[in-house]
Formats: structure tokens, C-alpha cells, sequence
């Protein structure tokens, strides 16, 4: 049977209580033989394991970086897909209107908050029920999430499945599936708070404000990731990554994804404040960021997660309180 060796070599800089440290100059590990050999030697400086491999190179690769099956955003996807097919099939025809959307819970701000007005109220109410159906109406607060999964049409949802594969793949490969769909879902709210509050009558779909919560998510961790990360070809891979992200990024400012010449901005800037926020909370900051303040890590989480909150209610104080809805 031939024998499979390993190797492997990890420099640990630590401080021994004894005067002097030891090098175990080699560990030779087979398949068939259970047994160690140990050489150690006296040395003054740090300590060295090095185990010989015949046949491979060990290399520890970063966790994003690893084989893994991306489910959550295997799964938004086939939804998404799903979603634009029972579109059509509601619309019976391939161009929907703004009628279909209300009806499958667009971000459409009369059906979220009562009209400004009660004369508007006696007059629009038995309509704008009927159209944006009576459930929890007119406090319809799910329309701060379901336009993320409506699209207008094929090119639009095609566009955001791009850099939902793309994104979310590397971020899902790090952070897993249950907090890339925590993440996904914040962005997606966020956009559609900041949507509401700038544009308060348009009719908004698509889920590029959770896209672009996720694009500066991934930007911020792959950029931080450069300085956390000591070996030279991981820096390379995780640089380049980053290069790969920012265009798309760049193109979807200028692009109007859904062919109508309508971009909701907003709701971008509100997936892009909150994919920040996320990204200071969970990323790995550097140590010389850290080390130049007192618990560094720790107090940098605590002022994202408040930030978090903060943002949330301020913004949902000022939708319910202070942007008054017209049909007029």
C-alpha cells in the first residue's frame, strides 16, 4: 500500500514562559502508521511546524472561497423567477401594469398609510381598498418588502439575478445562508423606506435596492479583507474580486435596468446606506483601525448595530408622521 504523507507549515509568534522556545523541525504523518516522528531543537525565536507532504501543497483557503452551494441565493432566485411567471399569468399578457403590481403588494404609498386628507379619505378609500385588497389596509407595512421579489419585466429581473449570483454567492460562501437572508431582507426594507420617503407617488418594484445592499456589503468586506488576510495570493484573490464587483456597481448607476427610464435611486441609496451599516457590524475590521480605539471591535459593532436601529426608526417616524399621501 503506499504511504500518503502531508505537509504543512504554521509559524506561531507567541511568548513561552520557558527561556527558550523549541523547533519540531519535522512530523511525518502516514496513513498506515499512527506514529509521529518528532526532531526537536532548541531555537530562540519562534516556533515552526513543518510537515512533509509527498504529494500535495497545503494551502488554507479563505471560508468565501471555498466549494460551498450558495442555497439562499440559489433559492431568492428560482422565487424571483417564480414571482415574474405568476405576474404574467395574472396579467394574461407579458406587459403588466400598474394595476397588477398594486394588486401582488408593490411599494405603493396610499395603500401603506391613510390619505393626508379626510375629504380624500371619503372619496378614494372604497377604490384604493378594492385595489390594493383589504388586507391591513391602510397600513399595508408588507409593502416594505414584497416589491423585492416583483420585477418588471424579463430584462429587469435578469439584471438584478446577475448580481444577486455574483454577490450573494461570495458573501453566502463567508456568512452563510441565514444571515445573507437576514441582510438581504434589511436592504430590500431599507430601499423601499428610503423609496417611500423621496418618492411617495411612484409605484416601485424590482430588487435592486437589495442588490445594491448587497454589492457595498461585499465591496466593504473584500476591500477590509485585503488588510486582515496575510498571505499575498489570498490579498491577490480577494483584490481582485473587489475589481470585479465595482463595475457592475458603477454601470447600474447610469444603466436603466428595468427599460423604462425610471430608476428609483432612492431606493438604491437606502439598500447602499444599510449594506455600509451591515458591513461595519460583520466584517473583520483591521487590526491598526482597532488598535487606535479603546475594546476597537467591539465598539465599532456597538455604533453600526445602533446606527441600524436608529436609522430604521428615524426614517419610519418620519413616513408615518410627516410624508402626507395626495391622489390629487
Amino acid at each position: 500500500m503506499p504511504i500518503n504523507t502531508k505537509t504543512m507549515c504554521i509559524k506561531i509568534k507567541e511568548k513561552f514562559n520557558s527561556p527558550q522556545k523549541q523547533l519540531t523541525s519535522y512530523v511525518h504523518s502516514t496513513s498506515s502508521d499512527s506514529s509521529n516522528l518528532f526532531d526537536t531543537h532548541n531555537y530562540s525565536k519562534d516556533l515552526l511546524i513543518e510537515i512533509d507532504q509527498s504529494e500535495h501543497d497545503f494551502h488554507v483557503t479563505p471560508s468565501s472561497l471555498e466549494p460551498h452551494c450558495p442555497i439562499f441565493t440559489l433559492a431568492i432566485g428560482v422565487l424571483d423567477i417564480l414571482v415574474l411567471i405568476v405576474l404574467y399569468i395574472v396579467q394574461e399578457g407579458t406587459i403588466i401594469t400598474s394595476e397588477t403590481w398594486i394588486k401582488m403588494g408593490c411599494k405603493y404609498v396610499p395603500c401603506m398609510k391613510p390619505l393626508y386628507s379626510k375629504a380624500e379619505q371619503e372619496i378614494y378609500n372604497v377604490g384604493l381598498k378594492s385595489q390594493c385588497q383589504s388586507f391591513l389596509f391602510p397600513y399595508q407595512f408588507f409593502r416594505f418588502i414584497t416589491p423585492i421579489f416583483l420585477h418588471g419585466d424579463i430584462t429587469h429581473l435578469l439584471s438584478n439575478l446577475v448580481y444577486q449570483a455574483l454577490v450573494g454567492t461570495l458573501l453566502e460562501g463567508k456568512y452563510g445562508k441565514k444571515t445573507l437572508a437576514i441582510c438581504y431582507i434589511l436592504f430590500g426594507f431599507s430601499a423601499n423606506v428610503m423609496s417611500s420617503l423621496c418618492n411617495p407617488k411612484s409605484i416601485s418594484v424590482g430588487a435592486s435596492g437589495a442588490v445594491y445592499g448587497l454589492l457595498f456589503f461585499c465591496i466593504i468586506d473584500n476591500t477590509l479583507r485585503v488588510f486582515t488576510i496575510t498571505n499575498i495570493q489570498d490579498k491577490i484573490i480577494q483584490f481582485l474580486i473587489t475589481l470585479l464587483v465595482i463595475p457592475y456597481f458603477i454601470l447600474s448607476i447610469f444603466l436603466d435596468v428595468d427599460s423604462s427610464g425610471h430608476v428609483d435611486h432612492a431606493a438604491h441609496i437606502g439598500g447602499a446606506v444599510m449594506g455600509t451599516l451591515v458591513a461595519i457590524f460583520l466584517c473583520d475590521m483591521p487590526a491598526f483601525i482597532t488598535t487606535r480605539i479603546p475594546h476597537g471591535e467591539k465598539r465599532i459593532q456597538l455604533i453600526a448595530l445602533t446606527s441600524i436601529i436608529g436609522y430604521f426608526i428615524i426614517t419610519l417616524l418620519i413616513f408615518y408622521l410627516f410624508i402626507p399621501v395626495h391622489l390629487k
